[in-house]
């Protein structure tokens, strides 16, 4: 990535970014006094042009650092970014960039070891497998397949403790806004941490808050601090350009070997039908009378037989094909429920054991 490429890339927020770019049209001339080094902790803005240029030439560095190891992500139609976390060459990204949106928003469908492709940051193209997700956290792992450049061993960036970033700290947005372009790198953004409270953002596993700006295409992009290091993976945008959700490294530290071995957590898995092995008449405000049995299913088994009209489960009344089936929806594969029946003009009780749909 060239010197004017960087310039033009690092786009920020707020009158400190624009300073920035207005203060030196190319890194070189931006040089800070010796004596002038930015603070990587530091909350505070710059006060002077020296510290401006400290601080962007702090940027530069990460940038130059950072982008090696920042990647794009191409699987079926869709495409988020990511970050290279191992030499083995293991990605940290997004759940939804991997997951993608199957019908009806159900992402319990989800499988890993889906293939999709890895850009790098010079357009080079490798091939990589999904890992596990957490839906909820919205964090996901993938595994380059093929061998990296040195030695078989990919560049990798370190993961700091998130918990450690201060609300104000300067950090470093990278990724790839509106999906991945030929001939361009990974896009910089400079920003500062928020504090999650003020935006009334709160989860079981918390998110971190940043104002890099970020738009689609960045989704599973890293974010740093200024050491470099990565702090958090972009997840959404809130409810203004300028209050952009990351899933914060911590959640993946604490979930890492179920990742790793391709687990979903998190999301819903569809409950279990519960059947009885009966069909009625189509009028579902009719009475609960039995059409057919099947012969091999749990009413048959409990002693229900065609004819017979289902008039109480487990003790209450049951009016209507509608009412029994709601009572049913209620039950698990395994529960044993007592049907009363009406037979002709005899009264039964029978026990029944319910089965699973598919079985």
């Amino acid at each position: 990535m060239t010197t004017r490429q960087i310039t033009r890339s690092v786009a920020g927020c707020g009158m400190a970014v624009a300073l920035l770019v207005a203060a030196a049209p190319n890194w070189a001339a931006a040089d800070p006094k010796a004596d002038t080094k930015w603070d990587t902790k530091r909350t505070a803005p710059p006060e002077d042009l020296d510290e401006l240029k400290a601080l962007q030439a702090r940027v530069k560095a990460l940038v130059d650092k950072c982008t090696p190891c920042t990647v794009a992500i191409t699987i079926g139609f869709g495409a988020g970014s990511g970050v290279i976390v191992s030499e083995d060459g293991l990605v940290l990204t997004a759940a939804h960039v991997i997951a993608g949106e199957p019908k009806g928003g159900d992402k319990g469908g989800y499988e890993p070891n889906r293939d999709c492709t890895i850009i790098l940051h010079d357009g080079k193209r490798v091939k990589a497998k999904t890992l596990g997700i957490n839906d909820r956290a919205d964090s996901g792992m993938v595994k380059i397949v093929d061998k990296g450049p040195k030695d078989g061993k990919w560049p990798f960036l370190p993961i700091a403790k998130s918990a450690d970033v201060k609300p104000g700290q300067w950090v470093v947005s990278l990724g790839h806004p509106g999906g991945p372009k030929s001939g361009r790198a990974p896009v910089a953004r400079l920003g500062q941490m928020e504090n999650p409270d003020k935006h009334r953002i709160h989860t079981a596993g918390g998110f971190v808050v940043s104002n890099c700006t970020l738009v689609g295409g960045d989704s599973g992009g890293p974010l740093y601090d200024l050491d470099g290091n990565v702090i958090g993976i972009h997840s959404r945008i809130g409810l203004s350009l300028a209050t952009n959700v990351h899933v914060p490294t911590d959640k993946f530290k604490e979930e890492w070997d179920k990742l790793v071995a391709g687990e979903v957590i998190g999301a819903k898995p569809k409950p279990v039908a519960a059947v009885v092995g009966v069909v009625f008449p189509e009028d579902e405000n009719d009475d609960a009378w039995v059409a057919e049995v099947d012969e091999e299913g749990p009413a048959a088994k409990g002693g229900v037989k065609a004819g017979d009209t289902i008039t109480k489960f487990n003790g209450e009344q049951v009016k209507t094909v509608k009412r029994f089936r709601e009572l049913v929806k209620d039950r698990k594969p395994g529960d044993v429920v007592k049907l009363g029946l009406r037979r002709g003009t005899e009264a039964l009780s029978v026990s029944v054991t319910l089965g699973k749909r598919g079985a």
